[in-house]
């Protein structure tokens, strides 16, 4: 095996939307994921803004797997992420309807109340990014692992945090005893867990590759590597955004001083007109 197997056209491809996340520097490996998974059934537990969501739906798309996605959230924030009003739940369903409504579903409750509308054995790929300490990760894993099939695959996001409590990590390192798996390091961290006994060859090998030192270092530095300018991507179009808003904020208060100074002119004018009237009645 060569990190080269583990890298395709997909692992280059650009987000085709940007919203805040600390999820950005995992989205080429999420489209190489998709790519040689071809997930039946999608869900993703914590959504918050989107970020991995619209790169997994727009992976998707563009490959035609015709997975159907499930985004589970209540989209009203936790101690970790913060909380947070409606518009976050308004903009990223206004996203999905624009792009992914085909095959693509916002689910509005807790992940407990959620789970009882997935059959058993119907979860190819499980995307874990809810409340991260230990036991609601822990218990997230087990009330959802039913409902695993035999091709699934779990995805933990910030399994490389060691602060504010978060419990991602010791979760992981409990399972990782158990299950095939790879770990990432870069973006907060992204674990992978090969649950299921009937993977692909390609995704099996990648677990094969977490044994190989040398070689799981390459994968991961070339995945780190592509995240790291996706991040730069990210960062400068949220300046440009944030310079064309002032450059927005410039024109309009231009145009209003614009309106003001005729607005005195006109007075002056007014007052000139009147003032000659007056000398003339008198």
């Amino acid at each position: 095996m060569r990190a080269t197997d583990f890298i395709t056209d997909a692992s280059f491809w650009i987000p085709d939307l940007f919203v805040p996340s600390a999820w950005t520097e995992h989205a080429p490996f999420a489209f190489w994921l998709v790519q040689q998974h071809r997930p039946s059934c999608l869900v993703e537990l914590g959504t918050h803004h989107g970020f991995s969501f619209l790169a997994l739906a727009q992976a998707v798309a563009n490959l035609k797997t015709g997975t159907r996605c499930f985004a589970i959230d209540t989209w009203k924030g936790d101690e970790h992420a913060g909380l947070y009003g409606e518009d976050v739940y308004q903009s990223l369903s206004e996203r999905i309807s624009r792009r992914y409504s085909s095959f693509c579903q916002l689910v509005r409750s807790t992940f407990d109340e959620a789970v009882v509308y997935f059959p058993d054995s119907s979860i190819d790929l499980l995307h874990i990014d809810g409340r991260h300490f230990y036991d609601d990760v822990l218990h997230d894993f087990e009330t959802w692992l039913p409902k695993l099939s035999t091709r699934a695959v779990v995805l933990f996001h910030d399994v490389a945090v060691r602060e504010r409590e978060f419990g991602a990590i010791k979760v992981w390192n409990e399972l990782k005893q158990k299950y095939p798996h790879f770990e990432f390091v870069h973006g907060w961290g992204l674990g992978v867990l090969g649950v299921g006994n009937d993977l692909p060859e390609v995704v099996r090998s990648l677990f094969m590759a977490n044994g190989r030192t040398e070689l799981a270092a390459e994968i991961r530095d070339i995945y780190g590597r592509l995240g790291s300018g996706l991040l730069e991507l990210s960062n400068r179009l949220a300046s440009g955004s944030e310079i064309d808003r002032l450059k927005e904020a410039i024109a309009e208060a231009e145009v209003e001083k614009q309106r003001l100074a005729n607005e005195i002119t006109s007075i002056a004018q007014d007052r000139a007109r009147l003032s000659n009237e007056l000398q003339v009645a008198l």
